[in-house]
Formats: C-alpha cells, sequence, structure tokens
C-alpha cells in the first residue's frame, strides 16, 4: 500500500459492464468529486456506459475493452487472455499517468485487471460485492484486494479467508437520492386516486417477467389498479401491444425510464428481477416487492437476494416456472388489498435499507491511504 498523507486522493473505480456494476460506481465517484478527489472511472465499450457518463460531465471516464471470461478450455480463451494482458498493461499506464492512490473494483471480470495493476503499481485495492453470494470473479478479485466490501451481510461469510472484510450496503446514484418538488403521477400521466404497480422488466432476462404480467392485465384492470411498466428495449414493441388490448387499463408503458426515483416514488407495489441494486433502490424508497430471480443468474445469486427480502417480509419470492396470469394476479391482489401488510413490508423494505452506502465507501477510501 502507498502511505500517504494527503488532503486529496486519486481513485480509479472500476465499473463497467452491466448497470448493477456502473451506478454504484458512480455514486462513490459523486461522492469523492464533492469532496474534492481525483476520479477516474473504468468503463466497457457498450452504449449502457457510454450513456451514463454522459449524464456525469463532473467526472473523469476511460473506456477499456473488456471482455468476458469464456470456458477453461473454449477457443475463445486466447483472445481473452491477450486482451487481460492489453488491458492490465493499459490499467497501469492510467495508475501512474493520473497518480492513482487506491483501486475500488465494483465486481466482475472487468475488475481484475484494475486491481492486479493497482496491486503492481503499489495502491490500497479494495473490491464491492453487492449479492448475497459473490461470483467467480469477485473470489478472485479478493485475492488482490486489501479490502473486501459487501453489500448484503449474508455475502461476509463467503470471504471468510480474508483478513479485512467489511459489510456497507450497495451504493446508489445521488440523482436518484435528491429530493424534488416534481409530481411523479403528473410525470407519468398516472391517475392521482389509482394505487401504482411498478412493473421492472428492462433489466436483462426480463422477458419472463414481461410476458407474465401481459397475461395477468386483465384482472389488474378489474382491480382497479394502474400499471407504470419499463418494459426494455428489446420487448418494448411487444409488450406496448398486449396493453393496447386493454384500453380501460391506466397505464405508462416505456422502453427506458430516466426518473426512476419517480417510479419508486410513485410505486405501492413492485414486480421486478432480485439484482443487486435494483433492490438496494427498493429498499432505499421502502417498496414492497415481488421479486422474481433471474433464473440463469451465476451462482443462482438472485434466489438467494430474494430470499434475504422474502425472511425479512419485505418481499414475496416467486419462481418464474410458478408466474402465470392467476399466481400474479393473487400474489398483487393480497397485497393492494391488504393494507396492514403493504405497510409492513414498506417497514421492513426500509429498515434493509443502507442510505448512505456511498459516503461509507468514500471514507473508507480516503481512510485506506492516510
Amino acid at each position: 500500500m502507498k502511505q500517504k498523507n494527503l488532503k486529496s486522493i486519486h481513485v480509479l473505480i472500476a465499473c463497467g459492464g452491466t448497470g448493477g456494476h456502473l451506478f454504484p460506481g458512480i455514486a462513490v465517484g459523486e461522492v469523492l468529486a464533492s469532496r474534492g478527489h481525483d476520479v477516474t472511472l473504468l468503463i466497457s465499450e457498450k452504449k449502457i456506459d457510454t450513456l451514463a457518463a454522459s449524464g456525469h460531465p463532473e467526472l473523469r471516464f476511460e473506456k477499456m475493452p473488456f471482455l468476458a471470461m469464456p470456458k477453461p478450455w473454449s477457443p475463445k480463451m486466447i483472445g481473452f487472455l491477450k486482451g487481460l494482458w492489453k488491458g492490465t498493461k493499459a490499467c497501469r499506464k492510467i495508475i501512474r499517468d493520473h497518480e492513482v492512490d487506491v483501486v475500488l473494483g465494483m465486481g466482475g471480470f472487468t475488475s481484475f485487471a484494475p486491481l492486479y495493476a493497482g496491486r503492481k503499481e503499489g495502491c490500497t485495492t479494495l473490491i464491492h460485492e453487492s449479492n448475497a453470494i459473490p461470483g467467480k470473479a469477485n473470489k478472485l478479485n479478493a485475492r488482490y484486494s486489501d479490502i473486501v466490501l459487501c453489500g448484503l451481510e449474508a455475502c461476509k461469510q463467503h470471504f471468510q479467508k480474508h483478513d479485512d472484510v467489511r459489510v456497507v450496503g450497495t451504493p446508489i446514484r445521488s440523482s436518484m437520492r435528491k429530493q424534488n418538488g416534481d409530481d411523479p403521477r403528473a410525470f407519468f400521466k398516472l391517475d392521482k386516486d389509482k394505487r401504482t404497480l411498478l412493473v421492472m422488466g428492462g433489466s436483462q432476462g426480463a422477458r419472463g417477467v414481461n410476458r407474465a404480467v401481459g397475461q395477468a392485465l386483465e384482472q389488474f384492470e378489474k382491480m382497479g389498479i394502474q400499471v407504470l411498466h419499463i418494459a426494455g428495449p428489446t420487448d418494448y414493441e411487444e409488450v406496448r401491444d398486449v396493453y393496447a388490448k386493454i384500453p380501460l387499463l391506466k397505464q405508462h408503458v416505456a422502453a427506458f425510464c430516466h426518473r426512476m426515483d419517480l417510479a419508486y416514488r410513485v410505486a405501492d407495489l413492485a414486480i421486478a428481477r432480485s439484482g443487486a441494486s435494483s433492490m438496494s433502490e427498493l429498499a432505499y424508497f421502502g417498496v414492497p416487492s415481488l421479486l422474481v430471480p433471474y433464473p440463469y443468474a451465476a451462482e443462482d445469486h438472485q434466489t438467494r437476494n430474494a430470499e434475504i427480502f422474502d425472511k425479512a417480509g419485505a418481499a414475496k419470492m416467486m419462481r418464474e416456472s410458478d408466474l402465470n396470469a392467476d399466481t400474479l394476479a393473487d400474489a398483487v391482489r393480497s397485497v393492494f388489498n391488504d393494507s396492514r401488510k403493504a405497510g409492513e413490508m414498506k417497514k421492513a423494505a426500509q429498515k434493509l435499507a443502507v442510505k448512505n452506502s456511498a459516503e461509507k465507501i468514500a471514507d473508507l477510501l480516503v481512510k485506506a491511504v492516510a
């Protein structure tokens, strides 16, 4: 580790590839930059990374051609190893050029090269794992990290061999946390008197959720509720066409949502996958939820995530294989028809929230260098 006592430090945050790594990384970067520290965020060449970066001119972004790790005996492994070597070399150059003090990896194989480079260059290194069960990448990344940060208490047991493991929550972007006078119902053109179901079908692999919701729309209409459905670009047209067949159902269907803060504030109940970032946001806003784990997630970590919220009473976990019009409608009805149950779920979700996670991590990064 570098032993420096500086008022200002330079932090390199590796957070590219998925929204679950990118947005928490940006959240930490925002806090550091607001305190006068230098921040460089390493992102991938994916479109989602470029779009997110364009909204944060106050932060410095560097693109890296990160590759997903193939299976050990795949012919793609040679290309992956060459890319990893080039990525490590490029990261070492960035660390030297910007005099980086700390490297923070937000997870996945995109964090390996920056962490390895940081260790070689004498930087303090940290990895963050937002899920209840760490993936293979972060188990490897932990070997090159001075401190392991966990989003959930349940994750800590998986790093027992590491000397320094802290539970800090998963950071949420400042734009999500800002209070403003915008009326969420007016923003989405929703009825002021109807209860609102938020469907978060825009994540990767959410087609099963989108289609199950589509099958239950007639029952939702009979309940007298309204639906805010974020369908994702891939499924948007299909989802829009299904809603068009139920014209009496008050609805707002979109491919993207650039104001998720308003979406959470208008929601009385949410249907979502159980990715760690989404769950952190649901907890922050105290939204009761029906969580449908993505069945093909690595290490089945989404199921473990959902089980934690289910056990705490903040959500009901539903297997995708069990989803149909009736089971989904019954689950929605059980919350909307029982105000006491909805209130208890809201309080339970709020108890799971770590509202100052980004600040906690920023504090640790500075203290680790001092």
